[in-house]
């Protein structure tokens, strides 16, 4: 008899289990749910960003996008790491980043405030930013299952810092 149990939360994922699976059903379950949250997960207060490039889209010049994206991510880079900040991933015209989250930073909210300003005066850059920054409690740490794992934040902090970047773009 094949049972799965997920004991999941609006507010807090407290287990994942898989139990008495065999054959092929085996293996769809450790692909599904298996290790999909490991020990290392805890609540902490972090800082996230989101950066945005304004307008990157429009640029239709195959070299010129490669060298828009090179500026960007070379300054990015280094004003996060100046920073303390952790750039978490760079996904289209979007650079995400944390404090505070994989790697302490007493003052992160003091670090992702002057690491967006400084982001924001760059003028290497030539494309206009807009940065989101949240500041708040998020269950942290490596989640995944055993193809794709990455140090991850869950909570509705993630979604807030897309709603401020977006809130920022439009003011503009």
């Amino acid at each position: 008899d094949d049972e799965t149990s997920r004991d999941v939360s609006s507010t807090e994922i407290s287990r994942v289990t898989v139990s008495k699976t065999s054959g092929d059903s085996a293996s769809r379950a450790k692909g599904n749910l298996g290790g999909l949250l490991t020990n290392d997960v805890r609540v902490k207060r972090v800082t996230l960003m989101v950066c945005n490039m304004v307008g990157f889209l429009q640029v239709e010049d195959v070299h010129q996008v490669q060298a828009v994206i090179s500026s960007y991510l070379t300054a990015g880079l280094y004003h996060l790491r100046s920073s303390k900040g952790i750039p978490d991933s760079f996904s289209g015209d979007r650079l995400y980043a944390s404090w505070n989250g994989a790697r302490s930073c007493a003052s992160h909210r003091v670090a992702a405030y002057n690491c967006a300003r400084d982001m924001s005066n760059e003028k290497t850059v030539g494309i206009k930013l807009s940065i989101g920054l949240a500041s708040g409690e998020a269950k942290c740490g490596n989640m995944g299952c055993e193809g794709m794992k990455k140090y991850s934040y869950i909570g509705s902090l993630s979604s807030w810092v897309h709603v401020v970047e977006r809130i920022g773009r439009s003011m503009e």
